[in-house]
């Protein structure tokens, strides 16, 4: 009996390692494309399906940080304009699309640089959502602490009530 606990206690330890384990490595960076301006920081962009068809009256919105900065709707052909962009880093979303782009002031962008912003929408699906917040309990010292007290009183007390002599 006593070693069942243990063995058990042991085996909560070890996985509750490899969960850390887990936990530490980073998630990849999302690629970031780099962006021309035109003149006027004009920034130009289209929203398409996964087929490469338009997507028309489509609402995007350019963020950077945590502040919206702008919102404009999509043509018949998917194109959308922003004026009075400046260089930096930007997000912008359409149409459950998302796409992060380093900007550059006109004639400033790297040879390697888009003069304009490709938007695929549907492409960003949100999966497996309950993970992160599994791993947020997870860094909770009380509820690993509850969750390790649990798996080793529930054995200890079936096997006591087992062991208990039934009256006559």
């Amino acid at each position: 009996m006593r070693t069942s606990v243990f063995v058990a206690c042991v085996a909560m330890v070890a996985c509750s390692s490899q969960l850390w384990a887990v936990e530490s490595k980073q998630s990849p960076a999302p690629r970031v494309i780099d962006v021309a301006l035109h003149d006027g920081g004009l920034l130009l962009g289209q929203v398409v399906t996964p087929e490469g068809l338009p997507v028309p009256n489509a609402a995007v919105t350019v963020v950077s940080g945590d502040q919206v900065l702008g919102t404009a709707t999509t043509d018949a052909q998917g194109r959308f304009a922003f004026r009075g962009l400046k260089g930096g880093v930007y997000r912008l979303n359409a149409a459950n699309g998302t796409g992060m782009y380093r900007l550059w002031a006109a004639r400033t962008a790297p040879p390697g640089a888009q003069d304009s912003t490709l938007i695929v929408s549907g492409q960003d699906l949100a999966r497996g959502q309950v993970l992160p917040r599994v791993r947020t309990w997870m860094r909770n010292p009380w509820i690993v602490g509850g969750a390790i007290a649990t798996a080793i009183a529930v054995p200890v007390a079936v096997a006591e009530h087992d062991e208990e002599p039934s009256s006559p």
